[in-house]
């Protein structure tokens, strides 16, 4: 038994050396990474999903408000929501929240847009009778949405400046 621990902990004490080893490195490890997505700048649309999306984008990318931004992330988002659900009487029972998200990294210096792309993210929501659970059942939709898109943003943003 104490020779399966000991051969446990050898193991487990080896494995970040042959990562180093195999040439894994992490993503945030790679000089000047973080602070590039510091100095990116957000836009979003002046929408609730919007509204959340920058505030996600804003907290993972930690914007530095105190200086002048190297880059722009402008974002662009279409919504539609459709009925999916419905009951005997007709009316709905879930709804789905749909939105193209399509976003470009500008480098503010020299105005190249150096990354575009462009994604569809879907969120599915229980609709009530209640105009008030209607409601907060949305604005959940949106807000899964928008943290959804903002970590595919995020991570791609991160890997082209992994890759520079």
């Amino acid at each position: 038994m104490k020779v399966l621990k000991l051969l446990t902990l050898c193991s487990l004490a080896a494995l970040p050396v042959s990562l180093t080893a195999c040439g894994f490195t992490p993503m945030y490890a790679q000089t000047g990474v973080t602070a590039n997505l510091s100095q990116v700048a957000v836009e979003t649309p002046q929408t609730r999903t919007g509204y959340f999306l920058g505030q996600q984008l804003r907290n993972g990318l930690a914007s530095d408000a105190d200086k002048s931004p190297i880059y722009t992330l402008a974002i662009k988002l279409d919504e539609r929501h459709y009925q999916v659900g419905y009951r005997v009487d007709d009316t709905s029972t879930r709804s789905e929240l749909t939105s193209s998200v399509a976003y470009t990294l500008t480098d503010n210096r020299t105005r190249k847009v150096v990354l575009k792309d462009a994604f569809t993210e879907t969120v599915t929501y229980s609709t009530s009778s209640s105009p008030f659970t209607g409601i907060v059942s949305q604005q959940d939709a949106q807000e899964r949405l928008a943290t959804s898109a903002a970590q595919k943003i995020q991570t791609a943003v991160a890997l082209h400046f992994h890759g520079k």
